[in-house]
């Protein structure tokens, strides 16, 4: 029963946030005012680092779970949930700079540039955000499973 409720704890907490929205812009298609630029949506709703801040909000939860955690911790697994702390706090300041540049990009980018190779913020962005479900669904197997 703990590996059922820890995917349903991971599905509504980790995979909605992320891939809800995305999966959500190609309805706009549905509608006649969006049908000519849904095809692009999901692209430009990431590519100036806007998942990151579900990757945010993740870290800022992952911080207070370790927190709850260090209450209680051994002095074997203190050390870890330390580690784990700083990397989350290291993410979330990592995801606003990149955030912050990505809004910077935006503001001067060829609007009408297709077929264009995702940019790097971009791929950070991905690999940040997922680095970052990662460390919150350890966080939240440490804190109740441990």
């Amino acid at each position: 029963m703990e590996a059922l409720q820890f995917l349903a704890w991971t599905v509504v907490h980790i995979a909605i946030p992320i891939l809800a929205p995305i999966a959500l812009l190609p309805l706009l298609a549905v509608g006649r005012t969006f049908r000519s630029s849904a095809n692009s949506l999901v692209y430009n709703a990431v590519k100036n680092g806007q998942l990151l801040w579900a990757g945010i909000a993740m870290n800022a939860s992952a911080c207070y779970e370790i927190g709850i955690y260090l209450g209680r911790a051994s002095n074997i697994g203190r050390p870890f949930a330390w580690i784990g702390f700083t990397l989350c706090i290291f993410f979330i300041t990592f995801s606003a700079v990149l955030v912050m540049l990505g809004a910077i990009d935006g503001l001067d980018e060829d609007r009408d540039a297709d077929g264009v190779a995702p940019s790097r913020i971009m791929v950070v962005s991905i690999w940040l955000t997922a680095a970052s479900a990662l460390l919150f669904g350890y966080a939240h197997y440490l804190i109740d499973f441990t």
